[in-house]
């Protein structure tokens, strides 16, 4: 006689998915939210929206908080409408946020503002170089292949 002893099935992806929350206390943005908050003041009305919670309220963390997406958001929101229309202060203030940002080396932030921002300071070295700190000014200026 065969004895088949009935095994629990490993769950499949599809429900380990199912059962994910998100981990409150992780930054998905790698740290960029705190930097470009500190930095950019003029950013936090588009970071709150990203976020989804009205002004004063904590931030709440959701994995589609990445790095790129707060790079987007202020990028449509203040930093191209800033380089459009000559905003120095606002401009230092993103240069400030970028040195900091470059300087945690992590390579998905990297990439990130990469994807966002180096084509444009590359296109306005010229009128926009002298607000570039090291950093930026390492990044833009480095040989492409």
């Amino acid at each position: 006689m065969i004895n088949f002893r009935w095994r629990r099935r490993a769950p499949s992806l599809v429900d380990l998915a199912r059962k994910w929350k998100p981990d409150p206390t992780y930054d998905y943005s790698l740290g960029v939210r705190a930097i470009l908050w500190e930095e950019v003041p003029e950013g936090r009305p588009t970071i709150n929206a990203l976020e989804g919670v009205a002004p004063g309220e904590p931030p709440v963390a959701v994995p589609q908080d990445n790095p790129y997406m707060y790079f987007l958001e202020l990028w449509e929101a203040l930093f191209y409408p800033a380089v459009e229309t000559g905003d120095l202060p606002i401009l230092r203030n993103f240069m400030r946020a970028f040195e900091r940002i470059l300087a945690m080396g992590s390579e998905v932030v990297d990439e990130s503002f990469e994807m966002m921002f180096l084509k444009e300071l590359m296109t306005r070295y010229d009128t926009l170089g002298h607000c570039y700190g090291p950093l930026v000014r390492e990044k833009v200026l480095a040989p492409r292949d």
